[in-house]
């Protein structure tokens, strides 16, 4: 199915605005907030400047706390971190590369993200100061879905 997204962008999503935690947030606190929200992907940012590292998920952070053995573990011990073109990834495997999605990236975009094996985005400014939503799959599904005209 092809859909012509009309000029939509990521924006018109009208995402929740990002929930996000520092690197030295306890493990036990992060999934207690992310358990209580009931959110799958939580963006771990600088406690410094609030850029975006890195994130965790719901079941990254279920094994951590399972597999920890001090109760004050950190995030900062279990993180998937970023990495750009200028800065390659660590040896460990734990890293993954960031695509950028702004508020301005066309659906179509989105699209081609999610369907490269992606299950969700983190939504950033330009210049990836700010964390400013998570989209998922099922949120541009939901789009598309209370937007019948738009598939061709």
């Amino acid at each position: 199915m092809t859909i012509d997204y009309r000029g939509a962008t990521t924006e018109d999503l009208d995402l929740l605005p990002a929930l996000t935690i520092s690197p030295e947030t306890p493990l036990k606190q992060a999934l207690e907030v992310s358990y209580e929200r009931e959110y799958s992907y939580l963006p771990v940012v600088s406690t410094k400047n609030k850029r975006l590292l890195g994130y965790l998920t719901a079941d990254l952070l279920q094994n951590a706390s399972e597999k920890s053995s001090t109760p004050n573990d950190l995030v900062k011990n279990h993180f998937i971190r970023f990495f750009g073109p200028k800065k390659p990834a660590k040896a460990d495997g734990e890293d993954r590369e960031f695509f950028k999605i702004t508020p301005f990236t066309p659906l179509e975009k989105l699209e081609e993200f999610f369907a490269s094996g992606e299950e969700f985005a983190i939504v950033t400014d330009e210049d990836r100061r700010f964390v400013l939503g998570v989209a998922t799959k099922e949120d541009l599904e939901k789009f598309v879905k209370n937007r019948p005209s738009l598939k061709v």
